[in-house]
């Protein structure tokens, strides 16, 4: 074994120098070419529609791999499993796999709940999630948690102007 590990480093060796010698680009650009941005807005709001909490973040990933949203409350955590599927014609296969821990109605233990979606999308469409549902406090008082999703070509982030909100 330790006569064939140092041809072996060698041959490894000698065949990277081949690739940064012959001028082939980095790896990482071919993956800069195919990256996504998730961008997400999650929003807590009462019954009268008003956002009482407000969430965004961007998070950078490539095709088939999951976004993990992770929200958590005195009593509940939420969990959202963000998944874009890149397809041949430039268009997007969005994967949403919502997770919930809520207190049971008796406050005695909680209860697990999930949902999964799926849905074509265009780079850039926004669309909306709610893997909470609604949700009723102490005093009665209805809330709705949404997401938010966008997801666009990493690319095309970079070289956007920005924005002001």
């Amino acid at each position: 074994m330790v006569k064939i590990l140092p041809p072996l480093f060698l041959l490894l060796f000698t065949h990277g120098a081949y690739l940064v010698a012959d001028g082939n680009p980095d790896p990482l650009e071919y993956l800069k070419d195919d990256a996504l941005a998730v961008n997400v807005v999650a929003r807590v709001m009462d019954s009268g529609h008003e956002t009482v909490w407000n969430m965004e973040s961007t998070k950078i990933t490539i095709s088939g791999r999951a976004v993990q949203v992770r929200l958590e409350g005195d009593n509940v955590l939420v969990l959202a499993h963000l998944i874009p599927y890149l397809n041949a014609d430039n268009t997007i296969l969005l994967v949403a796999l919502g997770q919930v821990w809520a207190p049971s109605q008796d406050r005695k233990g909680y209860k697990y709940y999930s949902t999964m979606k799926s849905l074509p999308i265009s780079p850039g469409e926004k669309v909306f999630f709610f893997p909470f549902g609604m949700a009723v406090d102490q005093k009665a008082n209805v809330y709705t948690l949404e997401l938010e999703i966008q997801v666009v070509r990493y690319a095309a982030l970079k070289h956007a102007p920005a924005t002001t909100k």
